[in-house]
């Protein structure tokens, strides 16, 4: 051995033998002075902890100070052996990154916010001659104006149907709208005012949209009025049909106003979140208003270590939940204000406009907060009684099954498919914690195994497939990518089928169950099959529920991705025959045409109209179905 490896390996040894608190002041003395995100390992090269700074060496130093830390944060600095870190332009590239990266590896000593979906917005689209209105999630790519978040996704939906009553705005694609040679079942219901077949003129379906946005706005009042004035000089004149109409409309503003508004004096945008704790897990209940209307109200349950603190939780919570949102002018905690002074400035920066957090301590806003504080104990109350009836029926599948250890992953498995045609398998997944739709797996059924072409369905086959090629990857060295159970729905020949795999594959240590429908295929009556026996549990077993739930939710994602498959499949065309026109033209060939007949119908120079398509290929087109 040269000197040079024996003086590496001197270094990793002493390194070794550092406390974690002594290697964070080495590294924070070679840290430069800018903004970014650190992240810190244990001996092993599992991430431990991910944070943001303004200042990299400032923030890490003070990791050294052991005795102005959480306990949780002195655990993890006791661990430490590594770092990393990444500098960013500016502390708010800092906070993006970081939330990416907490996401990405969920640290184990990070709060993670899991119910993080992207929230829908109701959007007016200004892409179009005829604006649509439609509800949008994702980047604001599209030019218009957007109105939200809405948390919960019903009363977008319900704000949704509304505006269209109210308003008769369109929500059809621009394929549909284009191609529309007379009017659809929105208008007859009175949902749409009929723009695709020039029911009504540009400039008046224009006023509908700026009626829609003030009212949106919160000018509910005055749109009110508009729409009872012309009401009331429609019927002076005699012209009852259109009264009625308007009517219809006024009735349904007056819905959306009684199902969302509330008022909250001078604070007409604002965000409102109450945490509690309850044997160190936590609940943070949000309500959401904008424009003085009711946008939702949401349980978050962040997951984070036994001895994370309220405080700190609650401040990750919102670095991570406004990290790709935008902030209200008023935010109102349950906790005291001045605990979350970085937090505004940092969301100041993000917004590029003041934002407050304020804990108040009387009055309605009071009232409000103490309601989410009530909500938030009941949520995490509910929760634990969930969690706690996963458990018991874990238990139980556990002494079914004589499984000595605890049960930490089931796999359920299921079929669908129309005559054996788009045929889809489906692999769920649930923990101790419940199911984990992230695990969730579907398998397009290819029809060959062993490059044997299978001419006739069978569902038989199709497990035997899903099964092969879910089990002939398994990592025996990796428990976490191994189930404990297996539950299949299926009778004693699907049963059988997967035993033979199982034991192809050596994995007799995974416990197999499959559950038939009982006498007339009546629910509560299911046959369990097990290994050399079958078994009726009572109608009432909790257990028998629990089996239940986990077959229905495959069955469910199984029939919902056989129908995705099947809505795929009956889009290919004949331009599929066609070199050089792909999804991407197919669908501008579409959207400008409406439909394959007038596509096929199409001369030359209409075509041509297509700018983003060359030249070329609109030629080979037009003699592809001319020639």
């Amino acid at each position: 051995m040269n000197k040079k490896n024996q003086k590496s390996i001197e270094f990793a040894n002493a390194q070794a033998k550092l406390k974690g608190q002594d290697i964070i002041k080495f590294i924070a003395k070679t840290l430069p002075h800018q903004p970014g995100v650190y992240q810190m390992e244990d001996d092993e090269g599992h991430i431990l902890y991910i944070g943001k700074a303004k200042n990299l060496a400032k923030r890490v130093i003070n990791y050294t100070a052991l005795n102005n830390l959480t306990r949780r944060l002195q655990r993890m600095v006791s661990l430490t052996k590594k770092m990393n870190f990444f500098v960013t332009n500016t502390e708010i590239e800092a906070l993006l990154l970081e939330c990416n990266l907490i996401k990405r590896h969920k640290p184990r000593f990070n709060i993670i916010l899991r119910d993080d979906k992207s929230f829908p917005y109701i959007l007016i689209n200004k892409e179009h001659k005829f604006p649509r209105l439609q509800k949008y999630r994702g980047a604001k790519r599209i030019r218009g104006d957007y109105f939200g978040p809405f948390v919960s996704p019903s009363v977008a939906d319900y704000t949704l149907i509304a505006l269209q009553k109210a308003f008769l705005l369109r929500s059809c694609s621009e394929g549909t709208f284009k191609n529309r040679s007379r009017p659809c079942l929105l208008f007859d219901i009175k949902r749409c005012s009929g723009p695709c077949v020039d029911i009504i003129n540009e400039e008046k379906y224009k006023e509908s949209i700026e009626d829609a946005k003030k009212f949106l706005k919160g000018n509910t009042k005055r749109i009110e009025k508009k729409l009872t004035a012309k009401m009331n000089l429609a019927s002076k004149n005699q012209i009852f049909e259109e009264a009625a109409r308007l009517r219809d409309r006024i009735k349904s503003i007056n819905q959306i106003q009684k199902y969302q508004s509330v008022y909250i004096k001078d604070m007409r945008n604002i965000d409102i979140f109450a945490i509690r704790l309850s044997d160190s897990k936590s609940c943070i209940h949000g309500k959401f208003y904008r424009n003085g209307s009711n946008y939702g109200n949401k349980s978050f349950f962040p997951s984070h270590d036994d001895t994370s603190e309220a405080k700190e939780i609650l401040e990750s919570f919102l670095y991570q939940f406004y990290a790709d949102k935008d902030v209200p002018p008023k935010i109102l905690v349950n906790m005291n204000e001045e605990f979350f002074k970085e937090v505004e400035i940092t969301l100041n920066k993000k917004n590029k406009s003041k934002t407050k957090i304020l804990n108040p301590k009387s009055g309605e806003k009071l009232q409000h907060i103490l309601l989410a504080e009530k909500n938030a104990l009941e949520s995490i109350k509910l929760k634990k009684t969930s969690i706690e009836a996963h458990h018991s029926a874990l238990n139980s599948l556990s002494k079914l099954l004589s499984i000595k250890n605890d049960i930490t992953r089931i796999e359920v498995y299921d079929n669908s498919h129309t005559f054996g045609r788009n045929s889809v398998g489906v692999m769920i997944v649930a923990d101790k914690e419940g199911l984990k739709p992230k695990h969730y797996r579907k398998f397009n059924i290819r029809y060959n195994l062993k490059n044997k072409k299978v001419s006739n369905f069978s569902d038989y086959y199709m497990m035997e497939e899903v099964l092969n090629r879910r089990l002939s990857k398994v990592n025996k060295n990796d428990s976490t990518t191994v189930p404990d159970v297996i539950i299949i729905d299926g009778g004693r020949g699907q049963f059988n089928i997967v035993q033979k795999i199982l034991n192809k594959y050596k994995l007799n240590n995974i416990d197999l169950m499959s559950i038939s429908k009982g006498p007339d295929r009546n629910a509560g009556r299911e046959i369990i099959h097990l290994d050399n026996k079958n078994l009726n549990l009572k109608p009432n077993d909790p257990l028998l529920y629990f089996i239940q739930r986990l077959r229905d939710e495959a069955h469910r994602f199984a029939i919902t991705a056989h129908r995705a498959r099947r809505s795929k499949s009956t889009v290919k065309s004949i331009f599929d025959e066609i070199k050089g026109i792909g999804p991407k033209r197919k669908k501008e060939l579409l959207l400008h045409f409406g439909t394959i007949k007038k596509i096929k119908s199409a001369s030359l120079d209409d075509l041509k109209q297509i700018k983003s398509i060359p030249q070329k290929k609109l030629q080979e087109l037009y003699e592809f179905f001319n020639g």
